[in-house]
């Protein structure tokens, strides 16, 4: 293994992440240990030194996400799931569960590689959890996640509430990590060359929780959760929102700052009396 041509610009950590990948080894120990051998498979060493040297994400070049003792498929036609989206979810599960809240349906709204449906039925396994997104690529590799890890969430392909309303169905809990970002200069150059941007950049930002307000008596029971990942600079945007279609006197909503200290989330309350929710 140490007979490889390495780019200047790979980390060492990239490295190691790569020939561990490649020679099918658990640790960086094995790494160690198994250091003198030849390489299992030294052309796709070299080709996966190359993209990564070109900055692709290792997830897309391994093709995997971990999370919660569970590994997820990732490609391009999916964003890579960050760590205030595991966040998010977390905290949702931490709100339903410290408040007993009802959760016999639950619908992810642009749900991508399904990282958070899924997560939702492994600890909900009671719930009906449904995902929904615009692209069937996307709903491809939720399927597939799904299944490999032995879950059973429904998925649906359809713009925003599109396929949702198709379902004339009621949920006690709607979650979200939607298209967020207005400025494109806030993005990652690496991420606009691999990621897909749709999943991210949208003209106006508070476009796709507008949208769900404007609905949400449609699809959501009289007593519900939503929660949301949202950008850093949109709190006050999408304060006014809450005032323009949700009733003061029956529901009730905050906002939570990440474990970075940038306020990341947003969990609205419908149906509660105040002293009803910690």
């Amino acid at each position: 293994m140490r007979k490889h041509r390495v780019s200047e610009y790979l980390t060492d950590s990239m490295l190691y992440e790569i020939l561990i990948h490649v020679n099918e080894l658990n640790s960086f120990t094995d790494l160690i240990i198994n250091f003198d051998k030849e390489c299992k498979d030294e052309n796709m060493a070299q080709n996966l030194f190359s993209r990564a040297n070109n900055d692709e994400p290792l997830e897309y070049l391994f093709n995997k996400h971990e999370y919660n003792g569970m590994k997820f498929y990732v490609d391009k036609n999916v964003l890579i799931p960050r760590p205030e989206t595991e966040e998010l979810i977390q905290e949702t599960i931490g709100v339903v569960r410290a408040n007993k809240l009802p959760r016999e349906n639950i619908i992810d709204v642009c749900t991508g590689s399904g990282i958070i449906a899924i997560s939702l039925k492994k600890e909900f396994s009671e719930s009906n959890v449904y995902g929904s997104d615009i692209s069937s690529q996307a709903i491809n590799i939720a399927i597939k996640n799904a299944e490999d890890n032995g879950l059973n969430v429904n998925f649906l392909t359809g713009n925003i509430l599109e396929s949702v309303k198709s379902l004339n169905k009621k949920f006690d809990i709607l979650i979200s990590n939607p298209p967020y970002v207005e400025k494109i200069e806030d993005i990652a150059e690496n991420v606009k060359k691999f990621e897909p941007l749709n999943a991210i950049y949208v003209e106006n930002g508070t476009y796709f929780y507008e949208e769900i307000f404007k609905n949400y008596k449609d699809i959501m029971k009289d007593k519900f959760l939503i929660a949301f990942e949202i950008n850093y600079d949109q709190e006050d945007k999408l304060t006014d929102l809450i005032y323009k279609y949700f009733d003061e006197n029956n529901s009730m909503y905050r906002f939570q700052k990440d474990s970075f200290g940038r306020t990341r989330f947003l969990f609205i309350l419908g149906g509660y009396e105040s002293d009803d929710i910690s």
